[in-house]
């Protein structure tokens, strides 16, 4: 997410990487990065363990921290549960959130819903952070081939939105439980309102960093693939221009361990990179010249290659991400469709009954819009990205049409042919579980299947009554 190869900020300090991969069982996190995989270790969504380095954290999967979160979540469900059980046993003349037969069964599922949402995230969390710190690794490569520098700037701004996002829902939950324990105080059942209630509160913040950390993960995939565009569109441009090889490499690449000075002005800076290519060929792709403007390092044959080499290794990594959030993701596509159900139903009928109580009606439709936005930051990411590989495939094609009968390019027209029949072959979407795709089409269908269910809800209420 902090890479962005058209504005790259040159500092004299020492660059630090967001992420990048050492092997299989590491990897070092910074920015944005490391602060959402913070706060989802706190929460049991990521059991790694944090060391402190010159250049970010080193993370690696945690024992200990994996015992913490299926402890944590373990205890949060149960507590929750029982004061669904507690709640509804009370009965509907009492119960602040539970005020008739159909509210109970709304409710219930409503709770029910986060508990198994939550559960999905956390016991399946280990397997998700392994599969992370594999993908990071290709990822880092993409970076180094494509000359992607750390943007510092960048980094601030996704902390400052994360942190917004979870300072509004830390309000939103707050003012929601303190309003139904208020409630409960004309019964004298606050504090039974509290108990039964504080595991489900909890839970919640579960299910919301577990989908940040979805829509940070999927925006970071969908970056590499819009700097491979970028590449790509640049080639293009070029292949009618003599390619000047560059008298020396680049001498600063921020995906490194180290950065060390060089004794002689006239060679580069020794770079230790993460990853080894396992080539000796230079890997960059794109460069930035003396005017900032960025150019290619290799010929556009070269390139061409290159890039398809680097759009096939991002495709391995969408199908890794899709394959480690496949069941968290099917479960919080439910959770949001069933939220975007209840939530309207309590608006609808709290209107209906007209009892005046302002706070509530706007308490819910701020849940309602709230509800919106989570299915909105987990569809976006994905239509961003499955945006960028429609992009890849009109550039290739534009690509065909110009090189096309041209010996004078010699192979770069069977490469870009085989690039063309690489993207036949592989999709840029992610598919959760097969069930579904994440796309915008996919808002359109849960907005008409929330309206249906509405109807057929409100008419059950008018017959209960």
């Amino acid at each position: 997410m902090g890479v962005e190869p058209g504005k790259v900020e040159v500092s004299s300090e020492p660059v630090r990487a967001p992420a990048h991969a050492l092997d299989g069982a590491h990897c070092v996190v910074g920015g944005a990065h490391a602060f959402i995989l913070r706060v989802s270790s706190l929460f049991g969504l990521a059991p790694l363990k944090f060391e402190s380095k010159t250049n970010g954290y080193t993370v690696s999967i945690s024992n200990a921290m994996c015992i913490y979160s299926f402890v944590l979540v373990t205890v949060l469900v149960l507590c929750t549960i029982f004061g669904l059980v507690a709640e509804i046993n009370v009965g509907v003349e009492l119960s602040v959130r539970m005020t008739s037969r159909m509210s109970q069964v709304v409710s219930a599922c409503d709770v029910m819903v986060v508990v198994v949402t939550a559960g999905a995230g956390v016991y399946g969390a280990p397997h998700r952070m392994r599969n992370m710190l594999d993908f990071m690794g290709r990822v880092a490569a993409v970076d180094n081939s494509l000359g992607g520098r750390y943007s510092k700037v960048t980094e601030r701004r996704l902390c400052a939105l994360l942190l917004c996002i979870l300072i509004f829902f830390s309000v939103l939950l707050a003012d929601d439980f303190c309003f139904y324990a208020m409630q409960a105080k004309r019964t004298d059942r606050q504090w039974n309102v509290v108990m039964n209630y504080i595991g489900f509160y909890l839970l919640w913040y579960v299910v919301m960093i577990l989908e940040l950390q979805f829509a940070f993960t999927a925006l970071s995939v969908r970056g590499r693939f819009l700097a491979v565009n970028d590449a790509l569109a640049l080639t293009a441009r070029q292949v009618s221009v003599p390619l000047e090889k560059p008298k020396i490499s680049s001498p600063l690449n921020i995906y490194a361990i180290r950065v060390a000075p060089a004794a002689d002005p006239q060679r580069p800076a020794n770079v230790s990179l993460l990853i080894d290519s396992g080539t000796r060929e230079q890997p960059v792709v794109v460069r930035k010249s003396a005017h900032g403007s960025a150019t290619l390092a290799v010929a556009p044959c070269e390139a061409v290659r290159r890039l398809a080499s680097l759009h096939g290794t991002l495709c391995e990594v969408v199908r890794c991400v899709d394959a480690s959030y496949g069941l968290p993701l099917i479960v919080v596509l439910i959770s949001t469709l069933l939220h975007l159900i209840v939530t309207p139903y309590f608006l609808i009928m709290e209107i209906i009954v007209s009892t005046n109580r302002v706070h509530f009606l706007v308490l819910q439709f701020l849940w309602c819009l709230t509800h919106m936005l989570r299915m909105l930051v987990v569809v976006e990411p994905c239509h961003y990205t499955i945006a960028e590989g429609r992009r890849t495939q009109n550039l290739v094609c534009r690509l065909m049409n110009n090189v096309t009968d041209r010996p004078a390019l010699g192979t770069l027209p069977s490469r870009v042919e085989l690039f063309s029949r690489q993207l036949l072959l592989q999709s840029v979407s992610y598919t959760p579980l097969g069930m579904c795709t994440l796309d915008r089409p996919l808002v359109a269908s849960v907005i008409g299947a929330v309206t249906t269910y509405l109807v057929i809800l409100i008419q059950f209420q008018r017959y209960d009554n």
